[in-house]
């Protein structure tokens, strides 16, 4: 849809996300994620942003010692609610570019499926306010996609920033078209420098997960 934003996109498709966790083939690499994030997390007081439906929040919750989860689309937020996620979870709306109503530090931040939707000409006035929220030496993890030719959708237009962007069409017929970025390993150190130390980045067949340390604010 012409003039929708990327919450517009989520908030419709809000009901039918999590059929892209269920790919048969994508089924290893989410093994092998969930592992890397359980083991990441274990003990930990984590400020998710992008929670979307809660998928990722689920596999940290029964390990983590807390997660403030959230997400500016409340539509996924309900799903996420549905989930057994246990009372060590709050679920809160909020906008990942204003994150500054949260008193406490937390000791970890993870935003997941959430880097390639970042116009490039804001990822540092993200990384800014996300990691403001974290402890000096907090951990920040992300995972996010690999371009697969055949399965990601082609890109449709690059605008000014090189920002790639793709058609995506949900099962009622409506089409949007978003930002999603597929970054190299370089691009991806380059926009974290700034603010985090000691990058880890692997790399799996259909995903990426970067593993961090924040700098002292």
């Amino acid at each position: 849809m012409l003039g929708a934003t990327l919450e517009d996109y989520y908030r419709a498709r809000a009901r039918e996300y999590d059929r892209f966790y269920q790919n048969p083939v994508r089924q290893n690499d989410l093994a092998r994620l969930r592992a890397w994030l359980t083991d990441n997390v274990r003990g930990r007081t984590i400020l998710e942003v992008a929670a979307g439906t809660g998928y990722w929040t689920e596999v940290a919750a029964p390990v983590c010692k807390a997660i403030t989860a959230t997400d500016p689309v409340w539509e996924t937020l309900a799903f996420a609610a549905q989930r057994q996620l246990g009372a060590n979870v709050v679920l809160a709306t909020a906008d990942a570019y204003d994150l500054s109503h949260f008193s406490a530090l937390f000791d970890t931040g993870m935003a997941h499926f959430w880097w390639s939707h970042i116009e490039k000409q804001r990822q540092l006035e993200f990384l800014s306010k996300f990691t403001t929220c974290l402890k000096p030496d907090a951990l920040v993890l992300m995972i996010d996609q690999v371009y697969v030719e055949g399965i990601c959708p082609p890109m449709s237009r690059c605008d000014e920033w090189h920002n790639r962007f793709e058609l995506r069409t949900l099962q009622n017929g409506a089409t949007y078209e978003i930002v999603k970025n597929y970054p190299s390993d370089e691009e991806l150190k380059a926009s974290f420098a700034q603010f985090v130390q000691d990058v880890q980045i692997m790399r799996l067949d259909h995903f990426w997960a970067l593993s961090a340390r924040n700098r002292a604010n």
